[in-house]
């Protein structure tokens, strides 16, 4: 059997991560194949960082092909037929046909090249088995990747774009990350038998460097005292990931501990967000370091070995990597936790008992009615910029409502306006701070340098290596490519609702304001 990988480009980001990850994780199984399994790597012909042979991959047989106009297209006119053409060359001339070969594309839905979803649709109609993984949603806040997508999709299949976008037939099925998208791409109108979760492997971290060294090097580049334990945030800090939370964390730490925020956003858009609360952290004088991984900062791996315990408060989560992660690095993980992403996590057997969804803060300190307006204006922009109607008054009220909790809000739903407001009080004021603590009771909990967590990283550590390592995936990746293989060839088209797909991502109850704001 060969496995055709599409993506549209190997340069260095976390797709093109997963596809080394599943490469090695077929090494694994290509042994007890008998030489039944190879794979051949279709980009667009950018690929820098690609080694010309994949640390981890020494049985598995497989070559790399760049095909012309699978690249993102910058808005170039589109060519599908022409595109699919391409792709059906690439693959006769290392032997692939249809009855031989499973077409596995990376996030062939995010509107980055016009051509391909039509060019997928052709290929669906000759018989390709073909499986969709979506890493990332067009619809999750993506406007401009949206229109795109609905642009390049919509003069194929009849004028139904989203027949083209999310093509159906009986051999074209759809990977996902979680069950959450899972149930998403069901409730649309998927054939849930032809949607099936794959989560991402969480490999090996290795052995970790000296603890001591990067200690001193922090000490040196960043002022974070050696004796004082480090909360490492290991992100770019865009505005999903909540910045405002981890200098909350800060501030509620009182001082017993230093945040090390690892990386800057690349993405300019994100950079005026960031910049704000770089300037909080030093106009407040928090015990925070940004961009300790950065340019002038240590490895991962030495960030990890001089952190003793890791800090999540994203609001929103594809995967989640960290959640794995950390106990892989021999680190406790203590923050925001998302249900419907650790869900799986914890199905796994992990425990993750330094988490909560909530942040607890009293709706007073910032005044009901400033925060209704502040809530009620970006919670409709979203909706414009996809080109659909706003919510009605009523329906953001009941949405306002439910938000509110005996007095209290979570933080993570407030506009970073109201998050710095909050992170000032609890700075500045001794009982603001205690308050707090007292409402969240968890949070010092988990902050006690002293706690004995030995246990629990080597519980939860084990769980992730026997549900999520590259030896699991392989054997995950194996039995799907094999269903889908055997999958009967069918023309058979199902209805897609776009709109409840789009709906699923922007319902009230899933927004932030921080995601949206400039």
């Amino acid at each position: 059997m060969l496995i055709a990988i599409v993506h549209y480009h190997l340069n260095r980001g976390g797709v093109t991560q997963v596809i080394a990850s599943h490469l090695r994780a077929l090494d694994r199984q290509a042994a007890a194949a008998s030489g039944g399994l190879r794979a051949v790597v279709l980009h667009g012909g950018r690929c820098a960082g690609w080694p010309d042979r994949l640390p981890g991959v020494e049985t598995l047989e497989y070559e790399v092909r760049a095909v012309a106009g699978l690249d993102y297209d910058d808005g170039e006119p589109r060519a599908p037929s022409r595109l699919a053409a391409r792709v059906r060359a690439a693959l006769a001339a290392v032997g692939g046909t249809v009855e031989s070969t499973v077409v596995h594309v990376h996030n062939h839905a995010l509107g980055k090249n016009g051509s391909l979803p039509g060019a997928l649709v052709e290929l669906a109609g000759e018989g390709w088995p073909l499986l969709l993984q979506i890493h990332d949603f067009a619809e999750d806040f993506r406007p401009l990747n949206y229109q795109r997508l609905r642009a390049g999709a919509s003069d194929q299949v009849d004028g139904d774009w989203a027949a083209a976008a999310y093509p159906q037939a009986g051999h074209v099925h759809y990977a996902v990350l979680n069950q959450r998208d899972a149930r998403i791409l069901a409730a649309a109108g998927v054939e849930p038998a032809r949607v099936h979760a794959l989560p991402n492997p969480a490999g090996e971290l290795g052995p970790p460097p000296p603890r001591e060294p990067a200690r001193r090097q922090l000490a040196r580049r960043f002022g974070v005292p050696e004796d004082r334990p480090l909360l490492l945030y290991p992100i770019r800090g865009i505005r999903r990931k909540n910045l405002g939370e981890a200098l909350l964390w800060s501030a509620l730490a009182g001082g017993a501990w230093h945040l090390g925020v690892t990386l800057p956003p690349l993405n300019p858009a994100e950079r005026p967000s960031y910049d704000r609360w770089k300037a909080l952290a030093a106009a407040l004088g928090l015990p925070a370091a940004f961009e300790i991984g950065g340019e002038a900062g240590l490895a991962f791996q030495e960030n990890l070995a001089a952190a003793d315990r890791m800090l999540t408060t994203s609001v929103a989560e594809g995967f989640g990597l960290v959640f794995l992660e950390s106990w892989l690095a021999g680190k406790s993980l203590v923050g925001r936790d998302l249900p419907e992403i650790t869900a799986d996590f914890r199905a796994a057997g992990l425990r993750l008992d330094d988490l909560r969804p909530r942040l607890n803060v009293p709706l007073q300190w910032i005044g009901a009615a400033d925060w209704q307006d502040e809530f009620e204006q970006p919670s409709a922009a979203p909706h414009t910029r996809f080109g659909r109607r706003p919510p009605p008054p009523p329906e953001i009220d009941r949405a306002v409502a439910g938000l509110v909790a005996d007095g209290l809000v979570d933080f993570g739903s407030l506009p970073s306006r109201h998050q710095q407001r909050l992170v000032e009080q609890v700075a500045g004021s001794g009982e603001r701070r205690g308050r707090l603590l007292s409402l969240n009771g968890w949070i010092e909990e988990a902050l006690r340098p002293d706690r004995a967590d030995g246990p629990m990283i080597d519980r939860n550590a084990a769980a992730v290596r026997r549900a999520y390592s590259e030896e699991a995936c392989g054997r995950r990746l194996v039995q799907l490519y094999r269903h889908v293989a055997a999958s009967p060839r069918s023309a058979e088209r199902q209805p897609l609702d776009a709109e409840r797909l789009l709906e699923e991502f922007l319902g009230l109850a899933r927004f932030q304001p921080i995601r949206v704001e400039s």
